[in-house]
């Protein structure tokens, strides 16, 4: 049996109980973070509500080791895979109920809350959202600029555009606002684009967290502001009316 488990996008805090059991009843239990950020404390409050060991997983051995590894083990023992947010919303896990099927092993996807839908706490309404856009760190013969055309079209078909900021886990870095914004202006003003100081857009840190920041305002306002603790998001809006009166009044100034 194979258990496709969110941990929700709180920690160990909102993970469901349905997962919680799952993992209970686990002979083995796993964890894939190198999309998102769970503490060590989180982990550690996690493997003491669940009473065993987790396994942390890195990028390599899901993508390359999944099948050889880890999906054998399903075939006869209790096998749980938990994922930081829910486990299919901006991952590309569906693959491993793919190879289960194939395998004709059992599973069953245990969903929890997603970044998708939280953010309709800035007061966007989630059907004017198109598709996502993510930014990577530039690199030494590595600065694509693709992503921006995501952007570009969603804002010119007024959708908004959640665009996530990159994450290198085993690098311990993580990408503000602050840096996701100068690598936009700097595109927009290469590609003679909408983009710039004056565009509205929402930053958000730590969503779902006690702590978590909403601001909303122009990049001139909001580049040099402090979000403080990652993960950080950023949404470039197209707002109707009471969007922009919701945002406003919410997270504005």
């Amino acid at each position: 049996m194979f258990y496709l488990i969110g941990s929700g996008i709180n920690g160990y805090g909102s993970m469901p109980i349905e997962g919680i059991n799952a993992c209970k009843v686990s002979d083995y239990v796993y964890l894939e973070r190198y999309t998102n950020i769970i503490s060590d404390y989180d982990l550690l409050m996690l493997e003491k509500l669940i009473g065993k060991k987790i396994i942390e997983l890195s990028r390599i051995d899901l993508e390359t080791g999944f099948e050889k590894n880890v999906l054998p083990k399903a075939s006869d023992k209790t096998v749980s895979l938990i994922i930081v947010g829910d486990p299919l919303s901006a991952t590309t896990h569906i693959e491993f109920l793919k190879e289960c099927k194939e395998k004709r092993i059992d599973y069953k996807v245990i969903h929890a809350s997603s970044i998708y839908s939280s953010l309709c706490e800035t007061g966007l309404f989630v059907y004017k959202f198109g598709k996502s856009a993510s930014i990577p760190y530039p690199e030494k013969n590595y600065n694509p600029t693709s992503f921006f055309d995501i952007v570009e079209n969603n804002f010119k078909n007024n959708a908004h555009t959640i665009v996530f900021l990159d994450i290198k886990k085993d690098l311990e870095k993580y990408m503000s606002i602050n840096e996701g914004l100068s690598i936009l202006l700097r595109i927009s003003k290469e590609k003679k684009s909408f983009l710039n100081k004056n565009t509205e857009i929402i930053g958000v840190s730590r969503m779902g967290y006690d702590d978590q920041i909403i601001k909303f305002g122009k990049i001139k306002d909001l580049i040099e502001f402090d979000f403080k603790k990652k993960p950080h998001i950023l949404i470039i809006p197209k707002l109707s009316e009471i969007e922009r009166e919701y945002v406003s009044f919410l997270y504005g100034k």
